[in-house]
């Protein structure tokens, strides 16, 4: 609960900062920059729960998923990292991108999503993984993001959301004291978010009416959130801030 409701959502956030023209801000800028360190701490912090979270008895399995899934990251950078390189090195702009080089990254991030799964972590984390190592700038990037953007933001995206409201039941929150503290949560989560980023805004010697800018900014939420929650194992608490989710 406390890693999904600490997260900020960076595509939403970003979407936000473009519709209301901040990105090229100091306030935008500040934004992204925080929200992206928050995003890498998150699932790092999703890695370690789903491991320690885990049904099995001995610790020492938890401890052996931490440490594989610690290993994978290494190994990524050490040895996936340099291929993606060379790969947009290949790539010129102005030039047609080879099509064994997309159909290559999209393997790599399936193989990925497979190895962290079999670790005992969660596909997910091996898929964001590998999008971090790939190259942002250049030919090679511009043209992955044209071959599947289409499809993950029209047919995926939705079909994902459609997923994790049919396996909501609201009805279970039941009773004045599960609304009580649906509540609590929801002001908690979001005094804990906004409150915390104007303290340290201010410590940092930022002016007032930014702190408080980036203390609602930081506070957004969105699709990673219920990826986090998916993969929990508790129905009742999925229901309970998928809800709560919605709300924020």
């Amino acid at each position: 609960m406390g890693v999904a409701l600490s997260i900020t959502a960076f595509p939403v956030l970003a979407r936000i900062l473009a519709e209301l023209k901040l990105l090229t801000t100091s306030v935008g800028r500040m934004a992204m920059a925080a929200a992206a360190v928050n995003d890498v701490a998150a699932w790092i912090l999703l890695a370690l729960a789903v491991a320690l979270s885990g049904n099995i008895q001995s610790p020492l399995v938890s401890l052996w998923v931490f440490l594989s899934g610690c290993g994978f990251v290494v190994c990524s950078i050490l040895i996936v990292l340099p291929i993606f390189k060379w790969m947009a090195q290949q790539c010129h702009e102005g030039e047609p991108v080879d099509e064994l080089y997309i159909c290559a990254t999209l393997a790599a991030v399936l193989a990925a999503g497979f190895v962290t799964d079999a670790i005992g972590i969660h596909a997910m984390f091996g898929a964001f993984v590998f999008g971090i190592l790939v190259p942002k700038d250049g030919a090679f990037a511009g043209a992955l993001v044209e071959k599947i953007e289409d499809l993950v933001s029209g047919l995926l995206l939705p079909l994902y959301f459609v997923s994790s409201g049919l396996k909501t039941n609201i009805a279970t929150i039941q009773g004045l004291q599960s609304w009580g503290l649906l509540v609590f949560v929801t002001f908690t989560a979001c005094f804990g978010k906004i409150v915390g980023t104007i303290v340290v805004s201010l410590l940092c010697k930022v002016p007032f009416n930014e702190s408080l800018v980036l203390g609602f900014l930081m506070n957004s939420k969105g699709l990673v959130e219920l990826i986090v929650l998916n993969i929990g194992k508790d129905r009742k608490v999925f229901e309970f801030i998928f809800l709560l989710s919605l709300f924020l």
